[in-house]
């Protein structure tokens, strides 16, 4: 089975290909500027990729390694660590889901049909590093509780790239103050480590240039699948969605928070971080479709903590895993504000991950743990491998 679905995937993979890592040569230009010239971090520009250097020093700090390396060798490598990060990723969401009976080759037949998954291949194809941030957050905070230094890679994940700050909250709703403080303190010294390299670049990074959209491209894009990218095509706002987005922003961490929480309190420690992960997704001003990696764990937490995907795990598992393969959010016409002409139906295929995510948090809010026979539970999840 494992060495079908791989040749079905290498057979399929090459024809939704693209990007041939355009983000991996923006990081490589931040790490290349900080060793050339630490003050043009911010200006430096390729002459074929009008994106800017957009993430924090550290980031730049941490891509400059990178930055020396042939592009063959530094794009396949950025592949090859983002595969490993796949495999972890499932390993960790996945335990609880199959006990002890993961046989290898289902592993590896779940990794490979999660190729084709759209933000997988997007990250894969951009040469971005999701998967990466998304499997270190994963092993630091469903890790044990006693384990020492609990808490600093998702600091240093953070001083990377920002989105990551939103499991501070996670930490703190459930009061996990020895993992908040080693996060914070990790997080810290990253800012620390910006103003000792460019103090100046560093303090007009944090004043200035962390608000400024409009150098990660454009709010109304499809690929944004943000709460500020829908009201950006449902207004025809290029600025975004205002005064209403800080409103559903603010409604949208509170009722995330409390999800997360009471998650995590009745043992869905997965479901809770992959709650917590959606308030990141749906409120940052700009959440492009590669971000949304983060839809693998919460596709495993709707068939451990939903009434729904305890009773018919392989209709939910095989829903889910197909609707981001085929990916509906790049079928109405996009580009060049094309997005502002979508007629209802449009606006309804053109915005699926947000209604995914939500019908999911609303799945995740309401489902229930039956303790009265496990059996039944592991019997009854066998069908999804």
């Amino acid at each position: 089975m494992a060495a079908g679905v791989c040749v079905v995937v290498a057979a399929v993979l090459p024809l939704v290909w693209d990007h041939t890592g355009a983000d991996l040569k923006v990081y490589r230009l931040g790490g290349a500027a900080l060793l050339s010239d630490p003050a043009s971090l911010y200006m430096a520009r390729l002459r074929y990729i009008a994106m800017p250097f957009t993430y924090p020093i550290f980031g730049g700090v941490v891509m400059a390694p990178v930055s020396l390396l042939p592009w063959g060798l530094a794009y396949g490598a950025s592949i090859a660590v983002s595969l490993i990060a796949l495999m972890a990723i499932l390993r960790m969401s996945l335990t609880k889901l199959l006990k002890d009976r993961m046989h290898p080759a289902v592993l590896i037949a779940i990794t490979a049909a999660s190729l084709l998954v759209e933000p997988v291949r997007e990250t894969l194809s951009y040469g971005q590093i999701n998967l990466i941030l998304c499997a270190l957050i994963l092993y630091d905070v469903l890790g044990p509780k006693d384990r020492m230094g609990r808490g600093v890679w998702l600091g240093l994940a953070a001083g990377i790239k920002l989105t990551p700050l939103v499991f501070f909250g996670l930490l703190l709703v459930t009061r996990q103050w020895k993992a908040l403080a080693h996060a914070s303190a990790a997080f810290a010294g990253t800012v620390l480590i910006g103003f000792l390299i460019i103090p100046r670049t560093a303090y007009e990074y944090w004043t200035h240039l962390i608000s400024d959209t409009s150098r990660i491209g454009g709010l109304a894009y499809s690929g944004n699948q943000s709460w500020n990218g829908f009201l950006a095509r449902l207004t025809g706002d290029l600025d975004g969605g205002g005064n209403v987005w800080r409103g559903v922003v603010l409604l949208t961490v509170i009722a995330g928070l409390w999800l997360s929480r009471s998650l995590w309190l009745r043992g869905e420690q997965l479901a809770a971080v992959s709650a917590t992960a959606l308030i990141g997704l749906l409120c940052s001003p700009v959440s492009w479709s590669h971000h949304w990696v983060w839809g693998i764990p919460l596709g495993v937490s709707l068939l451990t903590a939903t009434q729904v995907g305890r009773r018919y795990p392989l209709p939910t598992a095989l829903t889910w895993a197909g609707l981001f393969m085929l990916a509906p959010i790049w079928w109405p016409p996009r580009g060049n504000n094309q997005e502002f002409d979508w007629n209802f139906l449009q606006v309804l295929v053109g915005n699926s991950y947000l209604w995914l995510s939500i019908s999911a948090a609303v799945l995740l809010a309401v489902g229930r743990r039956h303790e009265k026979d496990p059996a039944a539970s592991v019997v009854q999840l066998d069908a999804v491998t």
